[in-house]
């Protein structure tokens, strides 16, 4: 008895220690991880509409939802569309940015408003017409629509480039080369995105290794960003040939010109394997490739409780060369 004691002692003692190591661990990481900002970018209030040289409206259509950016001095022909990521923003600073270059600007949000989607959950990509509609009604000076778009904006801008020929050139930051499921994470998986009613062919998670999955559990445990860019690996790596191929982006289907820009130590996703398979599939796309830069060349490698990858100064680096050439291939295509 006295035996079983000691060792239920022992073993109440070392789980204990191994308890206040995770906690003590937790709070490290919290510390050496956090400080991000709290700001919601689904919250409308949150943009500020108040810019010198220009005028920026809010839009509320039947799903439209997002900002009009016009300059006071329009400069450029046609329109520039741009979508932010899973985080569910509109990419509302380089908007900013764009209209300042006298450049007319849509900056819109695809979930998270009203008469739309609460979660990035079966998005219709019919959306866009009424986005066309009202590039029609009212953009000051007729000419070609471009679409930006990162991370899983990126995503959406090819497949509506594959659906409306009204999008002649598309630019993506983070791009993948398949579609996956929808970031519900609840117990039925479905599509990030339906056509006519349909859901669009998607990869699913639960194809993830279970490998991947002890990391971003461990991850989890120990308040360490999580990197989920082996999940989205194995997904594709086990994934079944005809799923595979079915859940494939086109990015020929681009009626104009195609701008990749890529980070090579991408930790969200496997954006720099992407950007060569899009090279490979469309020969005439410009692709950047920044070999030490993050997920959308975002800060110091981490985000939000989420690891980007790259290095402060490769992802500073990435960000102004992109932005460069960005400029420059909007001003060739603009006019």
């Amino acid at each position: 008895m006295r035996r079983v004691s000691r060792f239920l002692l022992r073993a109440l003692t070392a789980l204990v220690v191994l308890v206040l190591i995770v906690i003590g661990v937790r709070l490290i990481n919290g510390w050496r991880f956090g400080g991000e900002s709290d700001a919601d970018p689904q919250d409308l209030a949150s943009y500020e509409l108040e810019h010198e040289g220009m005028s920026i409206e809010q839009l509320d259509g039947d799903y439209l939802s997002g900002f009009h950016l016009v300059p006071d001095e329009v400069s450029r022909d046609g329109v520039v569309v741009t979508f932010g990521g899973s985080d569910g923003g509109p990419d509302f600073e380089r908007a900013v940015e764009l209209a300042g270059e006298g450049y007319e600007v849509y900056a819109l949000f695809f979930f998270g408003q009203d008469g739309q989607p609460s979660e990035l959950d079966r998005v219709p990509l019919e959306f866009f017409d009424e986005v066309t509609a009202r590039i029609e009604e009212e953009i000051v000076r007729p000419g070609p629509v471009t679409v930006i778009g990162t991370s899983k904006g990126a995503e959406l801008a090819l497949l509506l480039a594959a659906e409306h020929e009204v999008i002649d050139n598309v630019v993506t930051f983070a791009p993948t080369m398949h579609a996956y499921q929808s970031l519900t994470f609840g117990a039925e998986t479905t599509s990030s995105w339906t056509l006519d009613g349909e859901a669009v062919p998607y990869l699913s998670f639960q194809r993830a290794s279970i490998g991947s999955t002890a990391r971003m559990f461990a991850a989890l445990a120990f308040n360490y960003p999580i990197a989920y860019r082996s999940t989205y690996v194995s997904v594709v790596e086990r994934a079944p040939a005809e799923e595979e191929a079915a859940a494939r982006l086109d990015p020929a289907a681009v009626s104009g010109s195609l701008l990749v820009f890529a980070g090579g130590d991408d930790e969200m996703w496997q954006s720099d394997t992407a950007a060569q398979q899009i090279q490979e599939a469309a020969p005439e796309a410009e692709v950047h490739l920044y070999p030490q830069a993050g997920h959308a060349f975002s800060g110091d490698g981490h985000w939000g409780g989420l690891a980007m990858g790259g290095t402060a100064e490769a992802n500073r680096a990435a960000a102004q060369d992109s932005t460069a050439v960005l400029h420059e291939r909007l001003a060739t295509w603009h006019g």
